[in-house]
């Protein structure tokens, strides 16, 4: 039986209207106003689910091949 890494990938998103100058002064605001949690994003603001599956012995394998091929 081989070993799967399955990595998980939620996305939140949500949308604020700002005020400003410009584009550049708009998302500081909002990147400001994000780090003083004025906005916190929940399950409500759910968007999207992605699931990658990768190979373990696959990486390992790869991993090796480079590790040999900068030894070179």
């Amino acid at each position: 039986m081989k070993t799967y890494q399955v990595e998980i990938k939620e996305s939140l998103c949500m949308t604020v209207e700002i005020e400003a100058e410009n584009e550049l002064q708009a998302e500081e605001k909002v990147r400001q106003a994000y780090r003083n949690e004025e906005y916190i994003l929940d399950s409500e603001h759910f968007a999207g689910v992605e699931f990658i599956v990768k190979e373990k012995e696959m990486e390992e394998r790869f991993r090796k091949q480079k590790r040999h091929e900068h030894e070179r």
